[in-house]
């Protein structure tokens, strides 16, 4: 696989982005350095195409070089409505934007009941 491929596989996390797949994240290491782009090109790129997205610093985010998180709105939105009960009883916010700063800024253990909301969300079968 040459570098462009490889590039454009490690772009494609963010890409696919949507009903499918409704978050994605890179670190800002990976974006600037691999892929020697501009990660708020990036951000605003996403946001012209109708999807949210947000940038976490190396002190906001659990990914040690920092993240850009890219995340389809409205089927984020539906996942969390359908988990509403889970999340609030385990103290997540059931808001997209607040949701995707939870998710940047810890790690979840595979045993956490909101796990399989991550996984889903990721475009992951929670199992």
């Amino acid at each position: 696989m040459g570098r462009a491929e490889a590039e454009k596989a490690i772009l494609g996390n963010l890409t696919r982005v949507g009903p499918a797949k409704p978050i994605a994240y890179l670190p800002l290491h990976t974006i600037r350095y691999i892929l020697q782009m501009d990660p708020q090109a990036l951000a605003q790129e996403a946001e012209g195409n109708g999807l949210g997205a947000a940038l976490f610093g190396s002190d906001q985010c659990c990914i040690r070089s920092g993240a850009l998180y890219i995340f389809h709105r409205r089927s984020l939105e539906q996942l969390i409505e359908l988990s509403r009960s889970v999340l609030l009883a385990s103290g997540w916010p059931v808001d997209a934007d607040h949701f995707v700063a939870r998710i940047a800024r810890e790690w979840t253990d595979h045993a956490h009941p909101v796990a399989p909301v991550i996984k889903r969300a990721f475009g992951e079968q929670a199992q």
